[in-house]
């Protein structure tokens, strides 16, 4: 729903919903979406913290896990990349 509301631009409430899916989730697509956001509007050092805490997952996770998410994985890397 966060981002659904961030794209037709309703950033208040995208903000308000992405706090509050990042509280109680853990889901790697949450966390993208949200670094995503928060780097489009220029809070550069926020969007990087959402993305390594995708990559931090990674070496905890067992083999079937990181394969699921593997494309979250590239994607907040290549976020890292842009960002840096």
């Amino acid at each position: 729903m966060a981002h659904a509301y961030a794209n037709i631009g309703q950033l208040d409430k995208a903000e308000s919903l992405f706090q509050q899916a990042t509280r109680i989730s853990t889901i790697s697509e949450t966390y993208y979406n949200y670094a995503s956001f928060l780097a489009a509007h220029n809070r550069n050092e926020e969007a990087r913290e959402w993305a390594q805490r995708i990559l931090a997952k990674k070496p905890t996770m067992p083999g079937y896990l990181r394969r699921r998410e593997r494309p979250w994985f590239r994607k907040a890397s290549s976020l890292l990349k842009r960002l840096n």
